[in-house]
């Protein structure tokens, strides 16, 4: 796991921005009975309920959008509560997926019967305050009380990864297995775009039909952005500038794609209109993508690109 917070007993009800599609988080419960809870909200409106699970020897997905807020019944293997048991959870693809510990094999799947995204997963810490539920989650891009919406100021900005130290600001761009971050580095004379994947302390970039391993990368940090849907070279005008490509210095922009199940960043190379991946030593391509888009108060971009700093 990335940088973790602990969840006190105090904070009842502590509401996370979220667009990666999947986290990880670890929970203790001192006594049966008391029901900590997730609650996923909607994306364009964090106060809108979705879904809600009920975390427990019997795990309850309740559909909050629903009349009468159907129930359904889950039983999660090898759980003891009364210890920090790990879990992960995911949604896309129009369902919700748990499972626990290293499981590849989710205990729950739940279809999503509503159009809306979800935007937001709400962490209810049903407790008493001499046995209190206690969470511990991977800082998300943003943290929100549940407050009325604020506007976010915080730009985006490329921030050098030192002793394998994750920034706190860093920008989740999918998940492999665990969350994942968007990275950049030389390679071959282009600043190129790819994924680093905490667990392994490694950037990786797609380039020449071959996943490359860097060790001298950059992060991607900040929370002023949002990934939109596109495909070929369809490129928006506000596309965030994640880099230079080796060829009389295009730009090159960041997108993501689903493949086998994983959500994967890498970048956007308008010339082949395709979006190169990094995935198991290869070179992945997808025509259909989403992209990474800024205000459009942010425009222009000013990205320095030195030749001569290859890594």
């Amino acid at each position: 796991m990335g940088d973790t917070r602990i969840i006190t007993a105090s904070e009842r009800n502590v509401l996370h921005k979220t667009d990666s599609g999947g986290m990880r988080f670890q929970l203790k419960v001192p006594l049966p009975g008391l029901g900590p809870a997730l609650t996923f909200t909607a994306k364009h409106n964090p106060f809108l309920e979705l879904y809600k699970i009920i975390i427990g020897r019997q795990t309850k997905v309740v559909n909050m959008t629903a009349q009468d807020q159907d129930v359904t019944t889950f039983t999660p293997n090898n759980t003891d509560f009364h210890h920090f048991q790990e879990f992960w959870i995911t949604w896309y693809n129009k369902k919700l997926r748990m499972g626990v510990g290293e499981e590849e094999q989710p205990f729950l799947e739940y279809v999503m019967h509503t159009d809306f995204d979800v935007g937001y997963v709400q962490f209810n810490t049903m407790s008493r305050n001499w046995a209190p539920v206690e969470w511990i989650i991977e800082t998300s891009p943003v943290m929100l009380k549940k407050i009325p919406p604020i506007r976010l100021e915080e730009r985006l900005e490329w921030v050098t990864m030192e002793d394998n130290k994750l920034p706190a600001d860093a920008m989740i761009g999918g998940f492999e297995d665990e969350p994942i971050y968007i990275a950049r580095a030389f390679h071959n004379n282009s600043l190129c775009p790819g994924k680093y994947v905490p667990s392994k302390g490694m950037a990786f970039l797609a380039w020449g039909h071959r996943e490359h391993v860097k060790k001298d990368f950059e992060i991607l940090c900040g929370y002023n952005a949002k990934w939109i849907k596109t495909k070929l070279n369809y490129i928006p005008t506000n596309a965030f500038v994640g880099g230079r490509s080796e060829v009389q210095n295009e730009p090159l922009y960041i997108g993501r794609a689903m493949h086998e199940g994983n959500l994967l960043p890498g970048k956007i190379h308008i010339r082949y209109k395709t979006l190169f991946l990094p995935y198991k030593g290869k070179e992945v391509e997808k025509s259909n993508f989403e992209i990474l888009v800024i205000p459009q108060d942010g425009i222009p971009q000013a990205i320095p690109f030195d030749m001569m700093q290859e890594v």
